[in-house]
């Protein structure tokens, strides 16, 4: 089993970019309604214009990112950290061991509000 993870963005565009600069994520579709990002072949995630005809069938008037926190496991949280500050990004927690769930982690906001927690676990 596995999961796709979709969020809205209010620019495809410049949120792809920022993923891409930021963690090293590929364009795998690209275009201002829609969006895959990859890590190679593998499908990271998916960005969708909020005021596109097509939604999925969900409500796109509550604000973006409230309560989603997307987790980016990466192999050396530090430099990803050390990157997120030379870009400027919004550090909202910053680096430290999740003992109960066995990670170091840190979180940012994306252009769009969303919190996303770039991690490494010690479990896999």
């Amino acid at each position: 089993m596995r999961t796709d993870t979709m969020l809205f963005a209010k620019d495809v565009v410049a949120t792809s970019r920022w993923y891409q600069d930021f963690l090293g994520m590929q364009s795998g579709h690209g275009g201002s309604e829609f969006e895959m990002l990859m890590d190679g072949d593998t499908l990271l995630l998916e960005l969708h214009e909020i005021d596109a005809d097509h939604d999925h069938g969900v409500a796109t008037g509550n604000p973006l990112g409230h309560g989603v926190i997307v987790f980016v496991h990466v192999e050396d949280p530090d430099a990803a950290l050390n990157r997120a500050r030379e870009l400027g990004i919004e550090v909202v927690s910053d680096l430290q061991y999740n003992q109960q769930a066995r990670m170091t982690e840190f979180t940012v906001r994306d252009p769009n509000g969303y919190a996303i927690c770039v991690c490494k676990s010690d479990w896999g």
